[in-house]
């Protein structure tokens, strides 16, 4: 614990000298406004037993409408002192961004310990729970996939796997595994999205809790047990699995690597406080099942289907969490080509959703703010890094460097903090630290301007009424790396 300290020390460092080379006397006081609630959420992570910070329109307050007005000061302040709107744009951006991380970083903190006490409790739970695995043309993966289920220390439990309309050997090699724990399903007329098969499967599974897996991922012995204790708590209605990328074998997984675990590790766990994490990811999540049927199952008219069902989820009042010692570990695309595939599918869907649930800002409490926090995730930020690069680099060739210098390796080195501490979170030795400067300055940017591009793309569908269609992703095939257990007391 004394790195994650020391880290949270430098990180708040970093935050405190950043006013004086942004803005003024105004700037100085809101980043000092925004330092004392850091701190106190700090302090909260390490010395309260409850699970609930602050109410939710305080929590709106701070995470939505402070860094907005922070952000003007800073912006406005920095207009007037330096007179070009270029240094408003980027201080806007970096103000707006550091206050971003000044509190997920302390919520994040906050729910590690709260994980921690909770481990320690016994098991005393134990539902029927249904694991469903939709495949399609899986054939290098599916076996690992079942075996790991099955290896589960959980009981009781069964698995059904949907054969999506394959044309390969997934259900001649899935069906080797059938029998009473087993069921091996087959949809003819597959290939037509995943939320068909997830609802096809939900038909045949008999489980008060359904546990939801893609065909490529592979699962820790007490990955069902962890989600379900998160359950053992009435109020849960869902639980997000801590996916990891277990073919670390390129600079482009790696990179990877670091990014699921910086949005598990720091995004989901910092809103777990709030019980509203936004996305059970498909690669593995669970339910209570009441949830799913009253929610109207999956729904077919978005790519990305399990953040549909969860902001569903969260838009009935549900409360939705993430469990830190529910391991998976799924393959990640090991060539740009196909990373930009995948990801289009995931960003253009993203805002299928949002579109879907603009309603939502209809809505009181945790679901406006979620829905706050996704927009300005999946598209304020975005922008306004990109009008902050594009501001940047007009500045460097105006000779307006001074003090743009100072503020991009302070806010460079933020970022560098940030990410450090979230591989200290997830107790993560196996990437190099040399890696994170390519994270922060490259690989990040790269993902925003591919957001943008799917905005845009969104729009353009809608307004000529297309639609998008399923993109599919080569599996390699991997051995089943060595999986880590839970925590132990």
């Amino acid at each position: 614990m004394r790195r994650i300290y020391l880290t949270l020390f430098l990180i708040f460092l970093n935050i405190s000298v950043m006013p004086f080379f942004i803005g003024g006397t105004h700037t100085f006081l809101a980043y000092a406004f925004a330092l004392i609630f850091a701190i106190y959420f700090s302090a909260q992570a390490f010395i309260s037993m409850d699970s609930k910070l602050l109410g939710g329109a305080a929590l709106f307050s701070l995470l939505i409408i402070v860094p907005i007005s922070l952000a003007l000061v800073a912006s406005l302040e920095s207009l007037s002192t330096f007179e070009t709107i270029l240094y408003g744009i980027i201080s806007f951006g970096f103000t707006l961004i550091s206050w971003h991380y000044l509190l997920l970083v302390p919520l994040a903190a906050y729910y590690k310990r709260m994980e921690e006490i909770e481990a320690r409790k016994p098991l005393l739970y134990r539902p029927l729970v249904s694991v469903i695995i939709p495949a399609r043309n899986e054939e290098k993966v599916i076996g690992s996939t079942i075996r790991s289920v099955l290896e589960s220390d959980y009981e009781p439990k069964e698995v059904v796997v949907v054969d999506d309309g394959s044309t390969d050997r997934t259900f001649e090699i899935a069906s080797i595994y059938q029998g009473p724990k087993v069921k091996v399903l087959r949809r003819e007329l597959g290939g037509r999205g995943k939320a068909r098969a997830l609802n096809f499967g939900l038909r045949f599974a008999r489980g008060e809790v359904i546990v939801l897996m893609d065909a490529d991922t592979i699962i820790s012995r007490d990955a069902i047990k962890e989600l379900v204790r998160k359950l053992q708590d009435p109020r849960v209605s869902a639980v997000a699995g801590n996916v990891m990328v277990r073919n670390k074998v390129n600079l482009l997984t790696k990179l990877q690597a670091i990014e699921y675990i910086a949005t598990f590790h720091l995004f989901r766990k910092g809103l777990s406080v709030l019980g509203a994490v936004p996305i059970i990811s498909g690669a593995l999540g669970a339910f209570r099942r009441n949830v799913l049927e009253s929610s109207g199952l999956y729904d077919a008219d978005t790519l990305t289907e399990d953040f549909d069902v969860t902001l569903k989820a969260l838009k009935s009042g549900k409360i939705v969490q993430a469990s830190s010692y529910a391991l998976a570990f799924t393959e990640a695309p090991e060539k740009l080509k196909s990373l930009y595939r995948q990801r289009l599918r995931w960003y253009r869907g993203a805002y299928e959703v949002l579109i879907k649930h603009r309603d939502a800002f209809s809505l009181s409490g945790l679901t406006m703010l979620d829905f706050s926090l996704i927009l300005m995730n999946n598209l304020i930020i975005p922008l306004i890094d990109f009008l902050s690069i594009i501001s940047i680099i007009i500045a460097i060739l105006r000779g307006l460097i001074w003090p743009l210098i100072i503020q991009i390796i302070l806010f460079s080195t933020l970022q560098i903090l940030i990410n450090l501490f979230i591989l200290q979170l997830a107790e993560e030795r196996d990437i190099s630290l040399v890696f994170l400067p390519l994270f922060a300055i490259g690989y990040k940017q790269f993902h925003e301007i591919l957001m943008l591009k799917c905005f845009f793309d969104v729009i353009i569908a809608r307004m000529r009424g297309k639609s998008f269609s399923w993109t599919f992703i080569e599996r390699r095939g991997l051995e089943e790396p060595k999986l880590r257990a839970g925590p132990q007391f």
